[in-house]
């Protein structure tokens, strides 16, 4: 389906859903033992699989998709509560803490879940899925938390990178997109999480995303620039704060995506008053977006005659 109306909210609805389900399957956690959390998670995987099978059948593809987003997402609520039911699942206050083989039996079982989903429905999200609950498996196998586990993340984002570039040769580029995004959330989590203190830190992300909006140009890959953006807007909250009083919602989610699992949540910064500064740093960083933009367009045009002109 192209990107209209109706798909931006059909792709809504069914983000939309897959929240509310899980935090229903959340609630249902906190009031009812393991033998009713296994209830209810069957009887919505059940539903939402009929749902996305009867969808799928009619011919409404995307709404198939999204509906099976959410159904592995209750498969794998759904077998957690059987393993903790049969008193098999461990402790997971932390995300990568020591070998805890029925934690990996799940964490794999979310990895087939989504690879057979996107076999049978073909719905190119799924290709993030499978990237994500990878990532999670092989992560937490390999490493205990801490900078070993952003080491980890940052060699799989790079590893993703390769993949995706030759999904894109191969005329998957549909499907290599969700690997760039993948790439680019991972790479940029894990560089986050060594770089996100002192001035020096924030210049070194800001090199990193020009080299994104680079990477994203050569590529021909917008999510790069996109991630880019953010961290740039992210180098100009850090100094805005150190120069004055002011706040910006610069954290993109990939911070608040991959961060947490490795322990990290501090970013409060030491703020001073001089309101002016602020304020001027964001006008320059957007008098440097428009320069990229213009770079970037004069490229286009140079190499394809009759591009658009900013």
């Amino acid at each position: 389906m192209p990107w209209s109306s109706a798909s931006f909210l059909a792709y809504l609805g069914g983000l939309t859903i897959l929240l509310a389900i899980v935090g229903l399957l959340g609630i249902a956690s906190d009031e009812h033992s393991s033998g009713g959390l296994v209830f209810w998670a069957l009887l919505v995987w059940a539903v939402l699989s009929a749902l996305a099978f009867l969808s799928k059948w009619t011919g409404h593809f995307v709404t198939a998709g999204l509906l099976a987003l959410s159904g592995v997402a209750s498969f794998v609520v759904l077998l957690g509560a059987l393993l903790d039911w049969f008193g098999w699942f461990p402790d997971t206050d932390s995300a990568f803490s020591g070998f805890r083989f029925w934690l990996l039996v799940l964490e794999l079982a979310a990895v087939v879940a989504s690879i057979v989903a996107l076999r049978i429905f073909r719905f190119p999200p799924f290709v993030f899925a499978v990237a994500a609950t990878t990532w999670f498996f092989i992560t937490d196998l390999i490493s205990g938390g801490g900078d070993w586990s952003a080491i980890v993340t940052i060699a799989y984002g790079l590893v993703l990178l390769t993949v995706a570039v030759s999904v894109d040769a191969g005329g998957s580029r549909v499907y290599g997109f969700w690997l760039h995004v993948a790439s680019g959330l991972a790479i940029g989590g894990g560089l986050l999480w060594f770089f996100h203190d002192g001035d020096f830190d924030w210049i070194v992300i800001a090199l990193v995303a020009l080299l994104y909006i680079a990477l994203g140009e050569r590529l021909m890959r917008s999510s790069w620039v996109v991630f880019a953006a953010w961290g740039l807007l992210q180098v100009a909250t850090h100094f805005a704060e150190k120069w004055a009083d002011v706040t910006f919602l610069a954290f993109f989610p990939l911070t608040f995506f991959l961060l947490p699992f490795f322990g990290y949540s501090d970013f409060e910064e030491e703020q001073n008053a001089h309101q002016w500064a602020g304020a001027f740093s964001y006008a320059v960083l957007g008098l440097l977006f428009i320069a990229i933009a213009l770079l970037i367009a004069r490229r286009r045009r140079e190499a394809i005659p009759g591009a658009e002109l900013l």
